[in-house]
């Protein structure tokens, strides 16, 4: 019996260990690898929208690449109606921008771009501004959507995560998610202004 504890923890030790071993870049997280017998491919075909999520910061990077952290709070929900809060924080040692309302990708499981429009809440009405964050401060935009499903199959789409950029020109940054978008079938998210 030892020895197949043995062999069970080897099994189990060998790839992490591995998988802790991939090259790091600082400006695109980890460097990707092909796997075996497969030939990487510069000219892989992409969806529209599927740069943005190739070429968002991860949050590891963001404070030494654009000095500011973008995160995702746990939602609140009630009767198929949802909340979730995006923070920025100035993570860096100068003043931080950000214009209007976060522009926001929502993304698949597999990371590809999902067809989700993003509009201007109803609910959160303040005004679209500019605003400077001083470093350690931060801002708030209130994602809200609708869990609603209107076909009869009962299909939903669900987002696993998000990019997000502080403003038209700024550089994405991939948010992880407390918990998923249950978009229903509406196509929809709604975002408020930072504030």
């Amino acid at each position: 019996m030892p020895g197949l504890r043995r062999i069970v923890l080897l099994l189990l030790i060998v790839p992490l260990v591995a998988s802790c071993t991939d090259t790091w870049q600082a400006d695109q997280g980890l460097m990707p690898t092909a796997g075996p017998g497969v030939e990487p491919s510069s000219a892989a075909p992409s969806a529209p929208g599927a740069d943005a999520a190739r070429n968002a910061v991860e949050p590891v990077s963001a404070c030494g690449l654009i000095g500011a952290l973008i995160t995702a709070e746990r939602g609140e929900s009630a009767a198929g109606y949802r909340e979730m809060a995006l923070t920025v924080r100035n993570c860096g040692t100068s003043p931080y921008e950000l214009d209007g309302r976060p522009q926001i990708t929502v993304l698949d499981e597999d990371g590809a771009p999902m067809k989700i429009a993003v509009v201007a809440s109803r609910h959160y009405t303040v005004a679209p501004k500019r605003l400077v964050l001083k470093p350690g401060t931060a801002a708030t935009a209130v994602l809200s959507w609708r869990n609603t499903v209107t076909n009869t199959s009962g299909w939903s789409e669900t987002g696993a995560s998000l990019t997000v950029a502080t403003s038209p020109d700024g550089t994405p940054q991939l948010v992880t998610l407390p918990s998923k978008l249950d978009l229903g079938n509406t196509g929809r998210l709604e975002a408020s202004a930072w504030f």
